[in-house]
């Protein structure tokens, strides 16, 4: 038997009685899971810390960490002598293919230097993939190494200055001749950041004097003064990294 339009309706204002009635239960009996997941011994919601918000161009970072500059042109080093090495496979490979052209086609001579030529081109190819996989992994560990660095140096400055967040800012000057450095600030959600808060020279100071106190043999034949202990950033930062 069909049911009746009104007996639709009055089935469901009753299941939405049902659910009016059993959802405040439901959520108290959540909310009351949820703080004791929390580890809150108290009813009373526990009290919010204020937030002391710094900021850092970590791409301004990236640029003046001299352990950057160095990671850069040993990668690039690198690189280049794989491409040398790949550029002496089809130098040889195309003075096999000159010396091919000597022969009749068809001939032993020139089948022999034809297939030089193959398997010359096929080594180069797979030479130049094996290089691209490589350096791309190459790259992608040194650049999260990089970053951890810069990322641990941010957290020791921003304790050392009770600041409790750290948001990314680009101190790039837009100019409008610049359409990228215009499209990059209208993109950026941090509008304005008061540059009394900003750590990022005090971030490039301090991980480039660690650098140098721990990767040179003898810290002090260079005049610099060796690293800091771990409770707090190097002695001496300020807002113009000097």
């Amino acid at each position: 038997m069909v049911a009746s339009s009104r007996g639709i309706l009055t089935m469901g204002l009753c299941l939405g009685g049902v659910v009016l009635l059993v959802g405040p239960s439901l959520g108290q009996q959540q909310d009351g899971s949820i703080r004791k997941a929390a580890g809150q011994s108290s009813s009373e919601p526990p009290t919010p810390v204020a937030p002391i918000i710094g900021t850092v161009d970590v791409e301004y970072v990236f640029k003046n960490y001299d352990k950057v500059k160095v990671a850069n042109k040993e990668f690039n080093t690198a690189m280049l002598a794989r491409k040398n090495d790949l550029m002496k496979i089809m130098s040889e490979a195309q003075q096999e293919a000159e010396l091919m052209q000597k022969f009749n086609p068809g001939s032993e001579d020139y089948k022999k230097h034809e297939t030089r030529v193959t398997e010359l081109k096929a080594r180069h190819e797979a030479g130049r993939e094996q290089a691209e996989r490589e350096f791309a992994l190459r790259q992608a560990e040194s650049m999260a190494t990089l970053y951890k660095e810069i990322q641990a140096m941010v957290a020791r400055i921003a304790q050392w200055r009770k600041m409790n967040y750290v948001v990314k800012i680009s101190n790039q000057p837009i100019s409008g001749t610049d359409p990228n450095s215009v499209m990059g600030a209208i993109s950026s959600t941090m509008v304005y950041a008061d540059p009394r808060n900003d750590i990022t020279n005090d971030v490039v100071h301090n991980l480039n004097k660690f650098y140098h106190a721990t990767a040179s043999p003898t810290p002090k034949a260079s005049g610099r003064t060796p690293a800091a202990g771990a409770g707090s950033p190097a002695s001496g930062a300020n807002a113009d990294g000097n």
